[in-house]
């Protein structure tokens, strides 16, 4: 019998779009800060969109990931739409976060639906948590401006006991 291979693969790193592309936005969006009220987070989505738009089908072709998109998203504060406002959120509700979903997703599907994802998913301890488990996901997600990608994101819920 011949021994197991101890011989490695090499990895490929997955090609990515760059998050520079946008770097006129980002500037733009850090000097309006977050909107202030539920048709300014419409706004934001609206223009957003309009950037994704122009090259959502060149970037599809490419299957890059989407670094740059996500960066975008949090340049322009969308992922923070639902957040709490005691954390620097947009305090706004599921209602406007579907809205703001859908704007994006106009522009760019593929981008709408992780812009989705997140909110889902960066919200899920408000479902299944504790209030101090709420908070401390919040406050943390919210403050460091963190995307939440789905599998490959995990927040511990455990208080440690």
């Amino acid at each position: 019998m011949a021994a197991p291979s101890t011989q490695t693969v090499p990895q490929t790193a997955v090609p990515s779009s760059d998050p520079h592309v946008y770097d006129a936005h980002h500037q733009k969006f850090s000097n309006d800060g977050l909107p202030a009220s539920s048709e300014a987070w419409l706004d934001r989505a609206r223009q957003v969109s309009d950037i994704l738009a122009a090259d959502a089908a060149a970037r599809d072709i490419e299957n890059k990931s989407p670094r740059a998109e996500v960066a975008l998203l949090k340049s322009a504060g969308l992922l923070k739409v639902l957040g709490p406002t005691a954390y620097g959120g947009g305090g706004q509700s599921w209602e406007v976060g579907y809205k703001v979903i859908r704007e994006v997703a106009k522009g760019d599907g593929s981008i709408g639906m992780l812009l989705g994802y997140h909110l889902l998913w960066s919200t899920t301890a408000n479902l299944v948590g504790t209030e101090e488990q709420k908070e401390r996901v919040q406050k943390l997600i919210i403050e460091n401006n963190y995307f939440v990608g789905g599998q490959s994101v995990s927040i511990s819920l455990s208080d440690g006991s």
